[in-house]
């Protein structure tokens, strides 16, 4: 039985062949070359395509680091640094000019694009492929959703807010993004905000067709696992259901968004939250029955720790919100003797700064936590209860508190009520900031506060009014300049 850790050699091959300037999908063969055809020769081929494809994913340049835990959270207040030698003190300034922060945000266009690129060639080897098989199919279907999600992070980050846009009736003239569907890194023909969302569900569309058999979703230990098994750390059926989940309630298609997160929710097989005493088992990766889909990753931890757990105190490490700011964003609505369990759980007050410890509380822990237990959480079930809570409130808030409730009695916080709540924009604020609390070291705090638009509490505690300008990160000035647009 073939395990998945035996891949690097693959993904390192991967990374060196998929340069701008090479053709090839990969160059190496019998010490010499392994040209195309013969990559995509064999199904073990596509296994390893794939896998090169998620190794990509999970470089701190992206999911490892700057999209997760890193760069978006500081957009968000999330984490900063109060030294102005680091670059993450401008970030938390929103200074875009700066010229280490536009680099960076040159890097995450340039790279999003680049695994995109890796999908499109294995998509269009499937498709004149006379290979055949349930691997084979389950590899189209993850890269169609892969493709999907990509784009859709890029125009999350890069383009106008879908909903903003719709009220204002510039769906068709609103800037979307270039979607790509080739393997190179020339032009692609940019779309409007409308034609963007429908290729991004056009592609989810496919990835649903090819997985509509994909249910061994949990189980077992990754680094044993095969393409068929353990399927957490793949592009499953349930991350497509997700991710449509979040595309639709990015458009305000409230009844769409509704059924596809029942979709993930309703599967107890391999979903559910987690009891309010065994919290600590979902602060990170794998996250015991709430993951729905992520990323193995096993250097993850080692920046994490790098990052955000060095000595030296405050100014020489990224850091959390201040105390106070923490205290006031985590104590609970409605009152109570209820504890939010997450304030304690994701910081730890370090004489006068907080420490960021969900996801590596101790840096000696690094010897200890199993390899497979080493990864990136990039979709988690708690989203998928605030998606359906938001787009229920229209019609039925008793249905949306219900849901809201189902994480904070997990969290260990007393349920709340309508009473609660005077009308959507109360409800909508509370959500927002669920989203800050619940998902630290995610990246999903700069996506809500863009999506609902509302004040959000800085480093500091003050109050920050968001702009388009803060949350639509301005493009590569050599796009601009070459691209066709």
């Amino acid at each position: 039985m073939r395990k998945m850790i035996i891949r690097p050699l693959a993904v390192g091959l991967l990374t060196l062949a998929l340069l701008p300037s090479c053709n090839k999908f990969l160059d190496i063969q019998s010490k010499g070359t392994l040209l195309e055809d013969v990559q995509f020769s064999t199904i073990r081929g596509y296994e390893d395509a794939m896998y090169g494809v998620y190794g990509s994913m999970a470089e701190q340049g992206l999911y490892g680091g700057v999209l997760t835990a890193g760069f978006l959270e500081n957009i968000s207040q999330t984490i900063g640094n109060v030294n102005s030698v680091s670059m993450n003190y401008h970030v938390n300034r929103y200074r875009y000019t700066n010229p280490q922060v536009r680099d960076q945000i040159d890097a995450i266009w340039s790279a999003q694009y680049q695994v995109i690129s890796y999908v499109n060639n294995i998509l269009a080897n499937a498709q004149k492929s006379a290979l055949s098989g349930h691997v084979l199919q389950l590899a189209r279907g993850e890269a169609y959703g892969l493709r999907a999600f990509l784009h859709f992070d890029v125009a999350r980050i890069f383009a106008a807010d879908y909903r903003r846009a719709k009220a204002a009736g510039t769906l068709k003239t609103t800037r979307g993004i270039p979607y790509s569907y080739d393997f190179n890194l020339q032009n692609k023909h940019l779309y409007n905000l409308e034609d963007t969302y429908k290729n991004i569900l056009a592609d989810l569309d496919q990835a649903e067709a090819l997985l509509s058999g994909d249910e061994t979703i949990r189980g077992g230990d990754l680094t044993v696992a095969t393409y068929e098994t353990n399927r957490i750390v793949h592009f499953n059926k349930y991350a497509v259901y997700a991710t449509k989940a979040r595309v639709y309630n990015a458009m305000g298609e409230t009844a769409k968004a509704i059924e596809y997160a029942q979709k993930v929710i309703a599967h107890s097989v391999d979903f559910g939250l987690a009891d309010r005493s065994a919290f600590a088992n979902v602060t990170r990766f794998p996250a015991d029955r709430e993951l729905v889909f992520g990323l193995y990753a096993p250097k993850f931890l080692d920046w994490i720790s790098t990052t955000y757990l060095s000595t030296g105190g405050a100014g020489n490490v990224d850091q959390g919100r201040l105390l106070r700011a923490l205290n006031e964003l985590y104590t609970p609505l409605g009152g109570g003797a209820s504890i939010d369990n997450r304030q304690v759980a994701y910081f730890r007050q370090i004489d006068s700064y907080t420490q960021f410890i969900r996801l590596l509380p101790d840096r000696d822990l690094l010897r200890s936590i199993a390899t497979s237990s080493k990864g990136i959480m990039l979709i988690r079930l708690p989203e998928m209860y605030y998606i359906l809570a938001e787009a229920s409130y229209p019609t039925d808030p008793a249905a949306a508190v219900e849901a809201l409730n189902k994480i904070r009695d997990s969290r260990g916080l007393a349920p709340l009520t309508t009473a609660n709540f005077s009308n959507q924009a109360a409800f909508d604020k509370e959500l927002m900031r669920e989203y800050i609390r619940e998902t630290p070291g995610e990246g999903l705090s700069f996506h809500a506060i863009k999506h609902f638009f509302l004040a959000f509490p800085s480093l500091t505690g003050e109050s920050v009014t968001p702009t388009e300008e803060m949350f639509t990160l301005p493009w590569p000035q050599l796009e601009l300049t070459y691209g066709n647009h």
